[in-house]
């Protein structure tokens, strides 16, 4: 130990500025062929190519809608998109919807190209219910996002 070059760093979480521990190493390069041990296979630690997908979301029903309008009615509609917010896709809206009625889109949504996937990535569907208003913006009635993963 005394001739070795010893490093200690020290380990952080994300979520803490006080360290968390230390970790005291040293590197050894050894020459294979000069200690006269045997080759070791090398491992391949490469990351797999992306994969392709063609991404479809079925928009069927909708019950229970919370009534956005003052005439206790919703022009629902939805729309869909991935992280990067490119590619955003809409269902038709279904007009003068009544408290107590159920929505029936019965609506594909279809990305034609190919969506990549990498293992290393998170990717998330993100579907919004919507309150269409001509006048105003429009209102968010719900969403919620799906991990891909």
């Amino acid at each position: 130990m005394k001739n070795k070059p010893v490093e200690a760093r020290e380990l952080y979480h994300p979520s803490m500025s006080i360290s968390q521990g230390i970790v005291r190493m040293w590197v050894e390069i050894n020459n294979p062929n000069a200690t006269g041990s045997a080759v070791k296979p090398h491992y391949d630690i490469t990351p797999r190519p992306a994969e392709e997908f063609e991404v479809r979301v079925a928009i069927l029903d909708g019950v229970d809608i919370k009534m956005m309008d003052v005439e206790d009615t919703s022009d629902a509609f939805i729309r869909c998109f991935f992280d990067s917010r490119k590619d955003v896709l809409e269902t038709d809206t279904h007009y003068r919807l009544q408290a107590g009625k159920q929505a029936s889109w019965n609506y594909r949504l279809c990305w034609m190209r190919n969506y990549t996937y990498t293992q290393a990535e998170d990717h998330k569907l993100t579907v919004q219910l919507y309150d269409r208003d001509f006048f105003k913006s429009n209102d968010i009635i719900g969403s919620a996002t799906i991990n891909l993963a």
